[in-house]
């Protein structure tokens, strides 16, 4: 029987991947890439071709690419000790394979060749493209380099697999660990019943009685945002607060072996910092633009965030609500829940009955539909997943084409990492289609309920669903290049979270599951209204996850040196609330700068960044119609299938004519009285 994790069955069966598996699965995919490798090396300068140099290096790690893709999704939704001790005996010598490919002197030395070759200076289109962009991350990456340096070069390569990837476990382990059962009654009032059926489930599955609250965020964030009792949403607000910073799930010494891996590793190829290396082909260019534009996005947003806080800060003593002179950290969101019910009339908990988990998916469907003709159905295949739950569906183009095959994955496991992602686990290639994954752990179905989901799940599926889309809808025969630089990668994905705030969009879809009634006038009124509220506190939130990624990256050694958290504390004085205790950051668990060998590290900006972008180019579509299917076509052709076939800023501006402006983004999140 062929190995499982090397099966190029289509779609794969996973239940079949027993970690057993993985290792061999992996040392094998690594010979057969290398075999491809060297014989690109033993072509004949005097029959070169793009076809046996570029062409074939473009496809030369396939075998690998899907061990290893399948070995680290497995990881992040059905963890388990067999999963995690073949990712640790496979990372190392992965990450080594994939850095000796750039540093293989003899390779680079062919593709040189081949690159001042009368048929590689004829090249046009994704052919000329693809040898520029080959040839770049040679030089990035190390092939100029003495031997000292590439060994050194690939041994920390190596290292930041695997420190990172225990990181990771380190957040998952400490974040599962916790868990709050309460049996009064009096200690959940304020609770919605959602949150309380999903609670009364979770303690049910734990055989415990009552009510299990997790760190989960379907479970965490209403219990900070409603619950009555204040000493509870302490004892919530603590635990999430020190995941991964003590014992044996602590991460602050690997944050500064990762940190410390990554400016050698930038030094070693010619950097000032990790920040310059990673984004001198990004959009930004460099550490002191993506700096630059978080220190101007921050001037936009920091009076209205300073009226925010202090208007907070009022209501809750005007109401007595304090306990002392200043809002406690576990208290904010919940006197921010109050403040909005107050300005606006508004619950954002109004909304959850209209929002049945089958219908926003279905409504998700038909608006991409719409706007780009594609169609969307669940495949009649058994979808052979890692958990039951798991659904396989089928993705049309507008000529009906199958353009992909894609998972949804959606219920909150203790197996399974935090967060929501969009993963493309095949890429379509020699007459298969591209196969995807959109994940999340998002709101149960309870106490005879379907899942019905928050209007914030809402927009995080249609995020997740515009990065699927966007994947499939790269077309490129490259395959090098259907991928786009990490600063515009989030524009189809925030574009997309248009569509559900739109009267318009969530008429397609949002309907009560019971009566099937449209949201009524009153509650869409008051969802409008308050959308802007605290724009600014949510804005100055990310900007500083974004400050604190760029200096902890351009600095490393004055943050190495000492007491990392109260440094980092300081250099974001400016960008968080002043609470009753400092409010710890956020960096032990920051799973996006150290839970991936490279992932937002140095680049968490480009959240903010591909929000401009995504802003901006929304402004199109409000002016000339949501559901303008040739604009959606002009924003497909122009923006998602293109790829890396064009750089990036190009590709905007082709779409709206001239440079991204911030104007559209900060006046759609501030509130009109804060301007």
């Amino acid at each position: 029987m062929e190995n499982p994790f090397l099966d190029t069955t289509f779609p794969p069966n996973w239940s079949e991947m027993k970690p057993s598996f993985a290792i061999d699965a992996i040392n094998v995919a690594i010979e057969l890439s290398k075999a491809n490798i060297e014989k690109i090396k033993s072509v004949d300068d005097t029959l070169l071709s793009y076809e046996n140099t570029i062409g074939a290096l473009d496809n030369a790690t396939e075998p690998l690419d899907r061990a290893n893709t399948r070995l680290s999704h497995l990881a992040s939704v059905a963890d388990s000790p067999e999963i995690r001790k073949a990712v640790i005996e496979t990372i190392g010598k992965v990450s080594e394979f994939y850095s000796s490919i750039t540093l293989d002197s003899e390779l680079y030395s062919k593709i040189l060749a081949y690159s001042k070759t009368d048929s590689a200076k004829a090249l046009q289109g994704g052919h000329a493209r693809l040898l520029s962009e080959t040839l770049l991350s040679f030089e990035q990456n190390g092939a100029k380099l003495g031997k000292e340096d590439k060994t050194r070069l690939s041994q920390i390569n190596s290292l930041l697999a695997l420190k990172t990837q225990m990181f990771s476990e380190n957040v998952l382990d400490s974040t599962k660990a916790f868990s709050l059962n309460l049996t009064n009654p009096d200690d959940v009032k304020g609770l919605p019943q959602s949150a309380l059926d999903m609670a009364s489930k979770c303690a049910t599955q734990r055989g415990e009685s009552g009510w299990t609250f997790t760190l989960d965020q379907p479970s965490y964030v209403p219990f900070i945002q409603y619950a009555d009792s204040a000493e509870h949403r302490q004892t919530m607000w603590r635990a999430s607060a020190s995941v991964a910073t003590e014992g044996e799930y602590s991460n602050w010494t690997l944050m500064s072996d990762i940190l410390k891996l990554r400016q050698e590793k930038s030094q070693i190829l010619g950097y000032a910092n990790f920040a310059d290396f990673i984004l001198s082909r990004r959009m930004a260019g460099s550490g002191a633009n993506a700096l630059k534009f978080v220190e101007d996005l921050h001037s936009k947003y920091y009076q209205a965030f300073q009226k925010e806080t202090s208007a907070l800060l009022y209501f809750a003593s005007e109401n007595k609500l304090l306990s002392g002179e200043k809002i406690e950290p576990w208290s904010a969101a919940y006197f921010a829940e109050k403040l909005r019910k107050q300005k606006y009339d508004f619950d954002s908990e109004s909304m959850r009955p209209y929002f049945p988990m089958e219908r926003v998916m279905q409504g998700m469907f038909d608006i991409a539909e719409r706007i780009y003709g594609i169609k969307v159905q669940r495949s009649s295949q058994p979808a052979n997943a890692w958990h039951d739950s798991v659904e396989l569906y089928e993705m049309y183009n507008e000529n009906g084409r199958l353009m992909g095959l894609f998972y949804a994955d959606f219920a909150p496991r203790k197996s399974k990492r935090a967060g929501a992602w969009m993963n493309l686990l095949e890429q379509a290639r020699n007459g298969q289609v591209a196969l995807g994954l959109i994940a999340g752990n998002l709101s149960e179905a309870s106490d005879g309920k379907p899942a019905l989901l928050s209007h914030d799940e809402v927009e995080t599926l249609f995020h997740e669903f515009g990065h699927l889309i966007h994947f499939f809808m790269m077309d490129s025969e490259e395959i090098g290049l259907r991928d786009v630089v990490w600063d515009f990668v989030e524009l189809p994905s925030q574009i997309m979270e248009n569509w559900c705030r739109t009267r318009e969009g969530l008429d397609m879809f949002a309907a009560h599951w019971q009566t099937g009634e449209k949201i009524p006038e009153d509650i869409f009124s008051g969802f409008e209204k308050s959308r802007k509220f605290r724009g600014a506190s949510f804005a100055m939130r990310q900007l500083s996850f974004a400050q604190i990624d760029l200096l902890l990256h351009t600095n490393v050694a004055h943050f190495t040196s000492g007491d990392m958290e109260n440094k980092a504390r300081k250099a974001l004085r400016d960008f968080v609330c002043e609470y009753s205790e400092p409010q710890p950051t956020i960096l032990p668990r920051f799973t996006h700068l150290f839970g991936d060998a490279v992932g937002y590290a140095s680049g968490y900006y480009s959240y903010k960044w591909a929000e401009v972008l995504a802003a901006d180019a929304f402004s199109r579509f409000k002016r000339e119609g949501i559901f303008n299917r040739e604009l959606g076509r002009e924003f497909a052709n122009k923006i998602l299938r293109v790829g890396n076939t064009i750089d990036a800023s190009s590709a905007f501006e082709n779409f709206m004519g001239r440079a991204p402006d911030a104007t559209a983004l900060v006046e759609e999140s501030i509130e009109d009285s804060l301007k």
